[in-house]
């Protein structure tokens, strides 16, 4: 039996030279490659770009930064077929950026993967993208559809406005908790994702959140 493949590749890199063939290396070699049999979650990565430029970002998701172009419909209706075809045993499509919101194309994206019965996660930083008014109205016409097969994870990276704004910028604990409550007051799904970084105990930084 022959090796499946789900082709995540981009579809082009316009400029990039090294990258410029997904299937060789910069040295002409074929690049490495690893057959799948299960895959229980298919993380997107929306584009690179993001309302705020936090400190510790891993891919240094910022306002300006679009090296990661907007991942489009197209593309993600495209690996849920593959998804569907090579019977992968996948439950959940999760999404993550930058702020996924930015993306144009975020609900249609989120709506596909529901309508195909996956579980489907938002990593979000619950500030304004998320909170324009079409975004609002697109969310809640999915939770009203899907419920809870719809989840929010918000990063709140501490429970103390002063170590959050050190992180993600003045004002943003604020921000971010205004769109925290109103997922809550609308009934949505939702997580809190905080950091580790401030050498607190586990224990008191669990209570601090709950207290928030």
């Amino acid at each position: 039996m022959s090796e499946q493949f789900l082709d995540t590749r981009p579809r082009a890199f316009p400029g990039l030279g090294k990258f410029s063939d997904p299937d060789k290396t910069a040295k002409g070699e074929p690049r490495a490659r690893v057959g799948l049999s299960k895959l229980e979650t298919l993380w997107i990565n929306t584009g690179t770009l993001c309302n705020i430029e936090c400190v510790n970002c891993y891919i240094e998701s910022s306002p300006t930064n679009d090296r990661l172009a907007y991942f489009p419909l197209a593309d993600a209706l495209s690996l849920f077929d593959e998804l569907e075809a090579l019977k992968l045993g996948t439950q959940e499509i999760g999404f993550t950026g930058g702020e996924p919101f930015m993306n144009p194309d975020m609900i249609d994206m989120v709506e596909a993967a529901l309508s195909r019965g996956y579980k489907t996660l938002i990593l979000t930083n619950a500030m304004q993208p998320m909170m324009r008014p079409r975004i609002k109205e697109g969310l809640l016409a999915l939770k009203a559809k899907y419920a809870d097969a719809l989840e929010l994870r918000v990063s709140l990276d501490h429970y103390s406005e002063a170590l959050h704004d050190m992180e993600r910028g003045p004002g943003s604990f604020a921000r971010a908790v205004q769109g925290i409550s109103w997922l809550s007051d609308n009934g949505f799904n939702i997580a809190i994702a905080g950091r580790t970084c401030w050498n607190e105990d586990e224990v008191i930084g669990r209570a601090g959140y709950k207290t928030l």
